[in-house]
């Protein structure tokens, strides 16, 4: 079949490629959004071992009065 394609042949092959385009910036946004809540976890853990550190010294003091 030589390549004498329709019009519809073409929309379809751009609209697949848009389509690849799209779901290639989707996963990409996924993993930046991804990294993003992983290092705003690290951060939520390491105020709550403070906290945590914190409330152990004070119970230590409280206990020594």
């Amino acid at each position: 079949m030589p390549y004498t394609s329709t019009p519809s042949g073409w929309i379809s092959i751009i609209l697949g490629l848009i389509l690849i385009a799209i779901m290639v910036f989707a996963f990409y946004q996924m993993n930046k959004t991804l990294g993003e809540l992983k290092l705003e976890l690290a951060n939520l853990r390491n105020t709550l071992e403070e906290t945590k550190r914190h409330t152990e010294e004070v119970k230590k003091k409280l206990e020594e009065v």
